[in-house]
């Protein structure tokens, strides 16, 4: 498929974002893409992510410069969020 829209995964390698990455993965007729973000890319959940066929990029909530990087171009996010992180 031709420039498929690209979905950011934040937590990509975690239970949420890891089925949200997978099942866009498992549909190639879909028009989407997963670009997904995580702080480790060596990580096995990462390498497997892009095994899959996955963009992955690292990227971390406290450096803002590293989120701008990882949703340029994207069609769409899906963020986990962490209900008791400091603000």
């Amino acid at each position: 498929m031709s420039n498929p829209k690209i979905i950011a995964v934040f937590g990509a390698t975690g239970a949420q974002g890891g089925g949200l990455a997978r099942a866009i993965l498992d549909d190639p007729d879909g028009g989407f893409a997963v670009r997904a973000i995580t702080r480790d890319v060596d990580s096995d959940k990462a390498r497997a992510l892009a095994e899959l066929g996955a963009e992955v990029v690292a990227a971390d909530v406290d450096d803002a410069s590293s989120l701008r990087r990882a949703l340029e171009g994207a069609y769409g996010a899906y963020f986990v969020t962490f209900f008791w992180a400091r603000i």
